[in-house]
């Protein structure tokens, strides 16, 4: 069988790669870091822009099959070792069509490329007739909102070698609105956004033979987009397809979990201060009392009102504790619907164990059940009597339609309190969730005979 050529192979210009990055360049290999974090390891890549051959060395280095267009027609040779090609030429002037031969790749990445085109809207949507099904674009554009910037602007320097010192300034300028009006006119969105922060300098430049406000100072180390020097964004065609929504779901929900967290943590720690407090205002509680018989008449007021504020404080540490309680619980029904989200395909039904908290039943995209359920729908507002009914309740929501079971944390005790029914489960089901800090899920279909 003859072997297939290479997609790149075919262009007239094409030249090695031998040099290695530049040794100095820290920020080029920062963004290097943001960049290889948004590529899967042995995709397809295709690298294009100015200054690309560190980013092939490092792509290549994880797997990645990767093909390159290089706009420096002196950019040094890399690695005579890889397998890759780049061609050299300026990309406003090349036909990609033809230059890439019809190639699909899964990543298209964009280094120094949208800031100097004259079209880069034309370009995205150039690039984006060369995307797998599942294909995305990684860009990286420097922000012209940066700080740095922004005092240049305001003591009278030129642009010109604010965001490339060593190149000719860019053809356009990017704040985080530009950049992603020019992507979606290209036919994208902008699923994720990384950000390459650095800080400036405080003591240049004078304003008007003055130093900068502090004030100035103060809003702008406060403000994202002015510690902002790179933007690094993701951006997959319009309409997002199904795994894309997926990922950006998951990804809402985990932050969503971190703010929970960090708000229980802050809970937890309140609570330890007020254990603190309670236990040194005990200690002296105590030992105020084991002299109560030899203090005079006169203190055992001031006795009892100090015995009183303690009992106040422990009253309102009982609080925080309910509090807590309750918080415990609000973040458990956010993981068990996660998992359920995760694990149960879409349109299906079912079953919760939940003592009829509607919370527990409202999925996006699944019909929740309660486990019991009455002739109505609603919560049966009891347990089962035994494993046997509780076995033939699940059978006939099972002959209803129902296709899953589960039981959060708080109720994992029904596995063992309900021996026979977990025995039944074991036999018919499968069990295709199990985390002990969030639920167990068992899949209602019967598994294939064991041999």
């Amino acid at each position: 069988m003859a072997r297939q050529k290479a997609p790149l192979e075919t262009v007239p210009v094409v030249q090695a790669m031998n040099a290695s990055p530049c040794p100095d360049d820290a920020d080029r290999d920062a963004l290097e870091t943001q960049l290889l974090e948004l590529v899967n390891p042995y995709s397809r890549v295709l690298v294009i822009g100015r200054d690309t051959w560190p980013l092939l060395r490092a792509l290549s280095s994880i797997g990645c099959r990767v093909s390159v267009v290089e706009a420096r027609h002196d950019a040094p040779a890399g690695s005579a070792s890889l397998p890759d090609r780049v061609v050299v030429g300026d990309p406003d002037a090349l036909n990609l069509n033809a230059t890439l031969d019809g190639a699909q790749f899964d990543t298209i990445v964009a280094v120094r490329l949208l800031e100097h085109v004259r079209n880069p809207v034309g370009m995205l949507t150039a690039l984006g007739r060369h995307l797998s099904a599942d294909g995305a674009v990684v860009a990286a554009v420097p922000n012209v909102m940066h700080a740095r910037i922004r005092l240049g602007f305001l003591a009278g320097r030129s642009p010109a070698g604010l965001l490339s010192p060593d190149e000719t300034s860019p053809s356009h300028w990017y704040d985080g609105a530009a950049l992603q009006h020019t992507f979606e006119r290209a036919g994208f969105v902008i699923t994720r956004i990384e950000r390459q922060l650095e800080g400036f300098d405080l003591e240049a430049p004078p304003l008007d033979g003055g130093r900068v406000p502090p004030a100035l100072i103060d809003e702008l180390t406060r403000d994202v987009d002015a510690m902002t020097r790179t933007y690094v964004v993701l951006a997959h065609p319009f309409p997002l397809a199904g795994h894309v929504r997926l990922e950006l779901r998951v990804r809402e929900l985990a932050q969503s979990h971190d703010r929970a967290v960090s708000q229980m943590t802050a809970l937890e720690q309140r609570t330890e201060a007020l254990d603190t407090r309670y236990a040194a205002l005990k200690c002296v509680t105590d030992g105020v009392a084991s002299r109560i018989d030899r203090l005079d008449a006169g203190l055992q007021p001031s006795l009892i009102a100090a015995h009183q504020r303690l009992t106040s404080s422990r009253v309102g540490l009982e609080a925080v504790r309910r509090d807590l309680s309750r918080f415990h619980y609000e973040l458990l029904v956010l993981r068990v619907r996660t998992a359920v989200e995760a694990a149960v395909p879409p349109g299906a039904i079912v079953l919760v164990v939940s003592k009829g908290d509607e919370r527990l039943v409202a999925f996006t995209g699944r019909t929740g059940w309660h486990f019991l359920r009455d002739g109505k729908g609603l919560y049966a507002g009891h347990h089962p009597a035994d494993s046997a009914a509780a076995i033939a309740a699940l059978e006939n929501l099972r002959a209803a339609g129902a296709g899953y079971l589960v039981f959060p944390q708080v109720a994992l005790w029904w596995l063992d309190h309900y021996a026979g029914l977990r025995d039944h489960l074991d036999r018919r089901a499968r069990e295709v969730v199990h985390d002990d800090r969030t639920a167990v899920i068992y899949a209602l279909d019967r598994p294939e005979v064991r041999r």
